[in-house]
């Protein structure tokens, strides 16, 4: 019942690991990006409440330690 793979997979699987980007995404800097988008559209829309609560979160992510 064992049998070996040849050809086709082995061949597949080289060629996407190649495709991969070298770098992995920053998370941190993506959701720093998303929480000045929340900003702009809270000054936008004059919700005063919600400014200030974004700004600090924007200011935390921004200084947050990165590996």
């Amino acid at each position: 019942m064992n049998q070996v793979v040849r050809g086709v997979f082995l061949g597949n699987g080289a060629k996407a690991a190649r495709s991969l980007s070298e770098t992995p995404p920053d998370p941190v800097a993506n959701a720093a990006a998303a929480m000045q988008h929340c900003l702009a559209q809270a000054h936008e829309a004059g919700n005063e409440d919600a400014v200030p609560l974004l700004h600090a979160v924007s200011a935390i992510l921004s200084h947050s330690p990165r590996a």
